[in-house]
């Protein structure tokens, strides 16, 4: 991939005249007639937010998109357009390209005084300057700004979402061509829902006709503050411009039922997510609660640095946002402490030879993301002596179990303990046909509700939406539904891992130890949920020491050899430490599910019955187009990430559901898409498969 473009904060300048001004690209930041004025008169009312009856009347969802945050007048213009206006849609999206963010306290200086509120609520939430996705909630979770920081050539393209709305904004393209190029303008009309309303200030024949080609009929009305002309458009193409159409809502009528297979993490997560957007979620498991992987009284969740921001790196930055996100209100800190990680340097890792050191200063981190401490600050960070440098990371220790059951306990999420769940069908629905007129029809169509059955063909439960979430059974469920004909067994392996748990005070030199440390291995508090749940004395403090990597979890590492592979790599850290494990410790084990490529699979399962009818060139398209089975999802495969990645699963799962604005770029949906693997395989066998029906 290409070196990642950093984000530098935008210092706030001012012109002679005291209106704020950017010295990059040498020009103010709105209309000197006056930004409010210019966000409603050009913007929302461009765009038909303030017709009579509004666009968004009568709406579960409604999107804008926009190029160029600024100073935020226009969002903060709308959303306080959306607060007055008693027939909005029941929620708001607003996604937004930014490269030069300003700092916070530059937006609420900028901000007009009918907007300050507002903008204090904004500038409250401002997430850092780091590239990539950060979605924001206001008023209850009803407005979500998805504040997308990059250069807008590169992001736009790579969005996933649907746009009722476009404000193309910007610097003029005089002074910022690179915001107006055709390109850009291509990307955002990618994105346009049938209908979409287009606003702009600019009506510059460099934008009206690239717009025109895309699929747009222009228009040209009275400017605003003295300029003589303003755009107005509607995507109404007469020919389809595009291969895949972009997200549709889900219909507010829509039956929001689901049931998630697997009480784990990742079945929590998404049990979760959905009932917070007023689903009711049944949860099937025959066992307890948090079982495998997720049995473990608690874990880091933490940011991974590289120098390329590679993938993994990027979706644990989004994945620790979603984990703080999805957090219960009720006992966080009991679940949570998410004062930042330390990652230690080791004498193998690329952190000891200082490529992984450099990446706070290579990508701009700022220090709430991560810095480099030395052994020193590291050791008054964790409250114990340190013997490595390494990198203070956002993040933090959770009490898997005790998450877990929050989520669980949402209102809306139904527990059910059921029968193990041998195969998934469709409801038998004699006068259901689904249509395969188009590729369209196939990514939006609906059918009967998905069935689980035990083995001996009992319905258990049936809902409209199915999510598979039962870790190492999720392969051989797809199998015995038939889901996964002609194709190989998705690669799910199981990985075994020990852990101990110890009183803090048979482990000198880890004996005051208050944040979580990993190297070789790891050393953490337990939280008050994990020691409460594990029925551990309240008054001692405890400590978990982890973890083993085990690949044969028929065959368990003795405990003694556990002990001492994890003793063995947080010695060099720590100091010595106990040859053999105290009295009083306690040993936990749990088998991970970890794919192929150790990245999760959380996203729709394809149709690939209808992907064997869009014929061979299908194979070779990227993953996040394949064509889903309706209300059939995959979360699985979390690996010893699940407490970093689950709550981000969930969030895409829910956004697809619901045709929200995805919380992440189209190559990490890809990225985590359950049908890579399936794909990959036909596409070096470039053929197509049939399906039983």
């Amino acid at each position: 991939m290409s070196q990642p473009v950093p984000i530098h904060p935008e210092p706030l300048a001012r012109d002679a005249e005291g209106r704020p001004y950017s010295t990059r690209y040498g020009d103010i930041y709105a209309s000197r007639a006056g930004a409010l004025g210019q966000a409603r008169a050009v913007y929302l009312a461009g765009c038909g937010l303030l017709d009579t009856p509004p666009a968004w009347a009568g709406r579960a969802q409604f999107v804008v998109l926009e190029t160029g945050f600024g100073l935020g007048t226009n969002f903060l213009a709308t959303w306080q357009a959306w607060l007055d206006d008693p027939q909005r849609s029941s929620t708001l999206h607003y996604v937004s390209v930014e490269l030069h963010p300003l700092a916070a306290a530059d937006l609420l200086a900028c901000a007009k005084p009918a907007l300050r509120d507002l903008a204090q609520e904004l500038a409250a939430a401002w997430p850092p300057p780091v590239r990539g996705l950060h979605q924001l909630r206001f008023a209850q979770g009803r407005v979500r700004l998805t504040l997308a920081l990059g250069d807008v050539r590169e992001l736009l393209p790579r969005l996933e979402l649907g746009a009722d709305a476009i404000y193309l904004d910007g610097f003029a393209p005089a002074r910022n061509p690179a915001m107006w190029e055709p390109g850009v303008l291509k990307a955002a009309a990618r994105l346009a829902r049938p209908g979409a309303r287009l606003a702009s200030y600019s009506v510059a024949g460099a934008i009206c006709d690239p717009l025109r080609q895309a699929g747009f009929e222009v228009r040209k009305l009275q400017g605003y503050g003295g300029k003589a002309e303003r755009l107005q458009a509607a995507y109404a193409p007469r020919w389809r411009t595009r291969r895949v159409e972009p997200r549709a809502a889900l219909p507010a009528a829509a039956d929001r039922r689901a049931m998630v297979i697997g009480a784990g993490l990742a079945g929590a997560a998404c049990a979760q997510a959905l009932a917070s957007r007023g689903w009711i979620v049944d949860v099937l498991d025959a066992g307890h609660a948090a079982c495998g992987a997720s049995a473990l009284p608690a874990g880091l969740a933490h940011v991974r640095l590289s120098p390329d921001d590679d993938r993994l790196g990027r979706l644990t930055r989004a994945g620790i946002a979603a984990l703080r996100d999805a957090l219960p209100a009720a006992g966080r800190d009991a679940c949570w402490q998410g004062d930042g990680v330390l990652l230690l340097d080791t004498g193998t890792d690329s952190a000891s030879r200082g490529d992984a050191g450099s990446v706070p200063q290579a990508l701009a981190l700022p220090r709430d993301v991560a810095h480099r401490v030395d052994a020193t600050q590291a050791s008054a960070l964790a409250g114990v002596s340190l013997h490595r440098p390494g990198l203070w990371a956002a993040g933090g220790i959770a009490a898997a179990g005790g998450l877990a059951q929050a989520w669980l306990s949402t209102p809306g999420v139904r527990r059910r303990d059921a029968s193990h769940v041998h195969r998934l069908q469709r409801a038998p629905c004699p006068g259901w046909a689904r249509s395969l007129a188009s590729e369209a029809d196939m990514t939006t169509a609906d059918g009967p509700p998905w069935q689980a059955l035990d083995g001996d063909g009992r319905v258990l439960a049936q809902a409209p939406v199915c999510i598979v979430a039962n870790a190492l059974d999720a392969s051989r469920l797809l199998d015995a539904s038939g889901l996964a004909s002609g194709l190989p067994r998705l690669p799910l392996r199981a990985q075994a891992g020990q852990a101990f748990i110890v009183p803090a005070a048979e482990l000198g030199p880890l004996r005051g130890l208050r944040r979580g440390i990993l190297g070789d291995g790891y050393a953490l508090p337990l939280p008050d949920a994990a020691v409460q749940a594990c029925g551990l004395p309240a008054g001692t403090r405890w400590l978990l020491l982890g973890a083993t990597y085990e690949n044969d979890p028929a065959r368990p590492m003795p405990a003694e050899q556990a002990w001492a592979e994890i003793v063995g790599g947080l010695q060099s850290m720590v100091g010595a430490l106990p040859a053999t494990a105290p009295a009083a410790a306690r040993r936990f084990h749990g088998v991970r599910a970890v794919a192929h490529d150790r990245l999760p699979c959380a996203g729709p399962w394809p149709d690939w019955a209808a992907l064997g009818r869009l014929g061979p060139a299908a194979l070779h398209r990227p993953a996040y187009e394949l064509p889903p089975l309706p209300g059939l999802y995959l979360s699985a495969a979390m690996g010893s990430r699940g407490l970093t990645l689950a709550a981000l699963a969930a969030a895409c799962i829910a956004t697809h559901i619901e045709g929200e604005p995805a919380p992440v770029e189209q190559d990490l949906i890809a990225a985590l898409a359950p049908g890579r693997f399936g794909l990959r395989h036909l596409a070096r066998l470039d053929h197509s498969i049939d399906m039983p029906a």
